[in-house]
């Protein structure tokens, strides 16, 4: 276990002197310790966190995702496989741009969501698993020359466990445009406060289960820009298998059906899904019952320049017009107080503190799908290829 911070590290290695993680499982009263880890190593040295590794799984928010690749990279060794765990949008334009002039040959896996609703319950000692999701879509590109790793699939698949059962297959490019935090977290923080009249509440709304009508038509119209950007690269390019990119209501029901109540369309699904219960808007308290949304949540801080932002940019490359997404990303970097999007396009102020491709200097789709040593075997269309096949 890697850590940038040599306190964490230090108190985490004290911790597991004495006594082992704990992850429980399980829903309400029917929770249960589930397992205990093995013992594991926590340091902040890079060096020592990646020497030897055939495998590095980030699972760290995306904004992270550049600095840690860029203190491992010395130390890395040839064939080396960096999984995002989830990568977010543009996830491998990072690891292009660290590893590509460091090392000869990499692959890259990058999956749409973690594998588990979880949350830390005490740092270092108690993790808790609420809902593990039934299915994780992820692509890879694996370096034909030299690889450490002989199945990626099967050996992260071993380390995950089943469920959630790993589907990997097409272009990695799909894995951007399916992302459902970036698809899905903007739009309902939009469609909830867009008409705020700025007086505080008396508690935090909840999230997922008050979705409405309004916000599940905003979700559906960014979904439908998303899925014409990919149907317009794959005309372009018919090489090119973007089919993991699929309607909202799609996802959720592949994900989390069994925690599904009513299943009726998509308002309805992400309602009544237990997975979901009882998270809230984020929230800043000012008083004892006055609470006011917080912009500044990885909800808009994170999911938009590392995800709305990353889309609405590769969408301009296919020339899809994008009204709705347009509309969620200037209010959202309105509260952010930030400029990505113009009147030009992706050109605004702090276009660099962003994964899009713009920024990358990445300016057709050619240059997105990739193209460069590292990319000229990305896997196209080979469905289940390195993996099980996606469910019909």
């Amino acid at each position: 276990m890697f850590t940038q911070d040599p306190l964490k590290s230090r108190v985490w290695t004290d911790i597991l002197r004495r006594e082992r993680l704990t992850v429980i499982a399980g829903d309400g009263a029917d929770e249960r310790v589930a397992f205990t880890a093995d013992s594991f190593a926590v340091t902040s040295d890079p060096e020592q966190a990646a020497r030897g590794c055939d495998v590095v799984i980030l699972a760290l928010p995306a904004f992270l995702h550049r600095r840690y690749l860029t203190m491992l990279a010395p130390h890395l060794e040839n064939g080396c496989l960096v999984v995002g765990l989830p990568g977010q949008c543009g996830f491998e334009f990072d690891v292009r741009h660290v590893l590509a002039d460091v090392l000869p040959h990499f692959s890259i896996m990058n999956f749409d969501s973690l594998p588990w609703v979880c949350r830390v319950v005490e740092f270092g000692r108690t993790v808790r698993i609420a809902t593990t999701k039934q299915v994780i879509t992820g692509a890879l590109h694996e370096d034909p020359v030299a690889t450490r790793v002989g199945d990626p699939v099967v050996t992260l698949q071993r380390v995950l466990g089943d469920p959630p059962q790993l589907e990997v297959y097409g272009h990695l490019l799909g894995i951007t445009l399916r992302s459902p935090n970036a698809a899905a977290h903007p739009p309902m923080v939009y469609s909830r406060w867009k008409d705020w009249d700025g007086l505080p509440l008396e508690s935090p709304p909840l999230f997922y289960e008050a979705l409405d009508e309004d916000g599940s038509d905003v979700l559906s119209a960014v979904n439908r820009e998303l899925l014409e950007t990919a149907k317009r690269i794959m005309a372009h390019r018919p090489d090119v298998d973007l089919s993991h990119v699929v309607p909202a209501y799609d996802w959720e029901i592949a994900c989390y059906e069994p925690v599904i109540e009513d299943k009726t369309n998509l308002m309805t699904a992400v309602r009544t899904n237990s997975g979901y219960a009882g998270i809230e808007h984020p929230m800043v308290r000012l008083g004892r019952a006055q609470f006011v949304p917080d912009f500044q949540h990885r909800f808009l801080a994170e999911d938009v320049p590392f995800g709305l932002a990353v889309l609405r940019g590769i969408a301009e490359l296919a020339d899809v017009p994008t009204p709705t997404m347009d509309l969620v990303l200037s209010w959202s970097q309105d509260r952010l107080k930030k400029e990505y999007l113009t009147t030009a396009g992706l050109a605004g102020r702090d276009l660099a503190e962003t994964r899009t491709p713009q920024w990358y200097g990445l300016t057709t789709l050619d240059d997105v799908l990739g193209g460069d040593r590292a990319f000229d075997a990305i896997a196209t269309g080979a469905h289940g290829l390195h993996g099980v096949a996606p469910a019909t």
